[in-house]
C-alpha cells in the first residue's frame, strides 16, 4: 500500500509532467502560427521541433515513471476488457453458430 507521502510525490510528478504537455501544445501552437504568418511557402518546418520535442516528452514520461499514471485506465489491454469481450461474444455465439452452419451447407451443394 502506498504511504501519502508516496502518493503526493507521483502526484507532483503527473502534475509537472502536465505543465510540460501545457508548455509543449503552446510552444507548438506559436511556432506553428508564425509559420503560417510569415513563411507559408516555404518547407513546413515546425514539425521537426514538435517531433523531436514530442519524443523528449515521451521519452521524460518513461524516465519519470508517469506513463502508467496516465494510462492506467487504459480499458483495451486489461484483463477487465478481455473478460467482457469474451462475454460478448458468447452471447452472439448463436449468431456465429447460424452463419457458419450456413456456410458448410452452402459449401456442400
Amino acid at each position: 500500500m502506498l504511504r501519502e507521502e508516496e502518493i503526493r510525490k507521483r502526484v507532483k510528478i503527473l502534475r509537472q509532467f502536465y505543465m510540460d504537455l501545457v508548455a509543449y501544445a503552446l510552444v507548438n501552437f506559436i511556432i506553428v502560427l508564425i509559420w503560417f504568418v510569415f513563411d507559408q511557402t516555404g518547407t513546413f518546418w515546425p514539425k521537426y521541433v514538435i517531433v523531436i520535442w514530442g519524443i523528449i516528452l515521451i521519452y521524460r514520461a518513461s524516465r519519470m515513471g508517469v506513463l502508467p499514471l496516465i494510462f492506467h485506465n487504459s480499458f483495451l489491454f486489461s484483463q477487465e476488457w478481455e473478460e467482457r469481450k469474451v462475454r460478448q461474444l458468447m452471447r452472439k455465439r448463436p449468431f456465429f453458430d447460424r452463419e457458419t452452419s450456413e456456410k458448410d451447407k452452402s459449401k456442400k451443394k
